[in-house]
């Protein structure tokens, strides 16, 4: 069940791309709020696409209240970089000639991983990040890049870490380790299609994560799932209707006899890949979301499927939204 899961403070949204991964981000992170947490969304590509899904306009480094108990934020790694500076070297004048100097420019375009050990090291800060004595986000949702950028986001921190020697770099870096590692603390969700490339690459970052990286997997989300088949008999009825009746009925039952057929292949190509998912990750629940046909996708169909997600068990169906 996703209910304990739930529990947890921080939660990355991980898959390939085009698998719905920040539908489902803004999903969860709608229905954390709705259980009464107070809820960060961080999104980390410059797409803006959570944002957009959340109703926000346009954000920035700054959180923006898009719900009650809800608010959602854009991180850069760059930005990250100034703002934790800014902590450490409160003297603004010292700091604006930092900035400004050809060394630090140099530095922060060259520096490999810079970008993702600082845009890591932030969602570390929001999580952690207290106020009058307690922590100021109750859940934090992470829409992480695509599945391949975002296992080099998460690796940067332990690679810091194991890299630098004794000092501050190495510190912070194995804080950072030490909540990505906390199963009481983090999830990361794998969402991915029942397909062939999408399946392949989440079981190998699965690998990746319960193997190297040492982090704990909340669930893996399978979206846009076919579950409708036709019989054999059905399809071929269909097939005699459409010559018999007359010509300006027959485009329409045709174009019937084919949206069945399709969807009746989908359905038995889904239930391979599910097959495949359930016999290779036995320890993580596999929820499955399946396809939801609508037009235009709005915050409506988010509410929809965030209300969908909190019912939805291991192998019972709830509902996705994904544009046809």
């Amino acid at each position: 069940m996703l209910g304990a899961m739930l529990d947890r403070r921080l939660h990355f949204v991980v898959g390939k791309g085009g698998v719905g991964k920040t539908t489902v981000a803004a999903a969860l992170a709608r229905l954390l709020a709705r259980r009464g947490r107070r809820t960060l969304a961080i999104e980390v590509d410059d797409a803006r696409r959570l944002s957009a899904l959340l109703g926000a306009s346009g954000t920035t480094g700054t959180p923006t209240v898009v719900a009650p108990g809800l608010s959602v934020v854009a991180i850069e790694g760059r930005a990250a970089l100034e703002e934790y500076l800014g902590l450490i070297i409160p003297v603004k004048r010292l700091l604006a000639t930092i900035f400004s100097s050809r060394i630090y420019q140099y530095f922060v375009a060259a520096a490999p991983g810079l970008k993702e050990l600082m845009t890591v090291g932030k969602i570390w800060y929001e999580t952690t990040r207290q106020e009058r004595g307690r922590p100021l986000w109750d859940a934090v949702v992470v829409d992480a890049p695509a599945t391949g950028h975002s296992v080099q986001y998460l690796r940067m921190p332990q690679a810091a870490r194991d890299t630098f020697g004794a000092g501050l770099v190495q510190r912070e870096a194995a804080k950072v380790v030490e909540l990505l590692r906390d199963p009481r603390t983090t999830a990361v969700h794998l969402v991915t299609l029942a397909e062939e490339m999408p399946v392949a690459e989440t079981l190998e970052t699965h690998a990746e994560l319960v193997g190297s990286l040492a982090m704990p997997v909340g669930s893996v989300i399978v979206n846009r799932v076919h579950h409708r088949r036709f019989s054999p008999a059905a399809l071929a009825a269909l097939r005699e209707a459409a010559r018999r009746v007359g010509a300006e009925e027959r485009a329409l039952v045709r174009a019937v006899c084919e949206r069945a057929a399709e969807e009746s292949g989908w359905s038995e190509i889904n239930a391979a890949y599910l097959t495949r998912l359930r016999a290779a990750i036995r320890d993580v629940p596999i929820v499955e979301l399946p396809f939801l046909f609508v037009e235009e996708f709005d915050r409506g169909e988010v509410d929809r499927l965030s209300g969908e997600l909190e019912t939805a068990s291991p192998g019972r169906a709830a509902v996705s939204a994904l544009r046809p």
